[in-house]
């Protein structure tokens, strides 16, 4: 399939899991033959630097070179023929990435998991994301939860497309529908009723959302599982993954639908100790 991605961004917060970035960033590039570029932000006062990277310990003030060298020296062990973009910034994080890749839907951005600023970029652009919460090497196993609207046939390409040599999963969490249109006229206790006709609906919706997922397994000779859990969708899909032991999650965003909401994927994101593929 054609490449989706022009650029690899490399966003960095603070010199943890720096090298770990840095090295998915240039393998991801050079893969995919895309422009690598690595931003660093320092917010204050989020993060602390080592005194190695302050031009003066008392009032922390950020020393842009020590840190672009540092970089620099990373880069150069990883691939010493090639040269790269490297901006140095404090705070902003958000302003900062926006303005280095304009091309959000062409740009991949590779970065360490930070509570206090990852929801705000997954949420306020449109970039793909590869989180990082772990020092993972390899995948061995790769889940792909799919609602089976419209995205589920591309992200199932761009996942076996972008993780050639991991074991793609597919899982599909069937959720109960209930007749809204028939309701008690309560307004203070607004509660659906479960009549036979949303009975019977509801085993034609599964069926066919069952054929459906058959048909995506056999299509791209992978994997999968269509379940009926009773939680709700993020507890089951933070069970699921916890249960099977999965490397990194592939989700694909569409604010429209729940099953792929922002909202459900920083959920996910928050809880389990694995890294996410965030595709648009």
């Amino acid at each position: 399939m054609k490449h989706p991605f022009k650029k690899t961004i490399v966003l960095l917060n603070t010199v943890d899991n720096m090298e770990n970035a840095l090295q998915k960033g240039v393998d991801f590039s050079k893969q995919h033959n895309t422009i690598l570029e690595v931003i660093f932000v320092h917010e204050e006062p989020l993060f602390e630097l080592p005194d190695i990277f302050t031009l003066n310990r008392e009032d922390n003030i950020l020393d842009k070179e020590s840190i672009k060298k540092e970089i620099t020296k990373q880069l150069l062990v990883l691939n010493p023929n090639e040269k790269y973009a490297i901006f140095i910034y404090v705070d902003d994080t958000l302003d900062r990435l926006k303005t280095i890749a304009k091309e959000q839907k062409e740009t991949v951005v590779i970065t360490p998991y930070q509570k206090e600023i990852t929801p705000t970029l997954i949420e306020e652009t449109s970039y793909a994301f590869w989180v990082l919460k772990e020092q993972k090497e390899n995948y061995t196993k790769i889940l792909l939860p799919t609602d089976l609207k419209e995205p589920t046939m591309k992200a199932i390409n761009y996942a076996l497309h972008i993780f050639k040599q991991s074991k793609l999963f597919l899982v599909h969490d069937h959720r109960y529908l209930v007749d809204t249109l028939v309701v008690q006229a309560d307004y203070l206790n607004v509660t659906p009723l479960t009549s036979p006709i949303s009975v019977e609906l509801n085993e034609e919706v599964k069926e066919a959302h069952e054929k459906e997922f058959e048909n995506y397994l056999k299509e791209f000779g992978i994997d999968g599982e269509f379940i009926e859990a009773n939680g709700e969708v993020d507890e089951d899909l933070i069970a699921y993954t916890k249960e099977h032991g999965f490397n990194l999650l592939f989700m694909y965003r569409n604010d429209e639908e729940l099953f792929s909401s922002s909202s459900l994927i920083l959920s996910l994101m928050e809880e389990l100790e694995v890294d996410f593929f965030v595709c648009f």
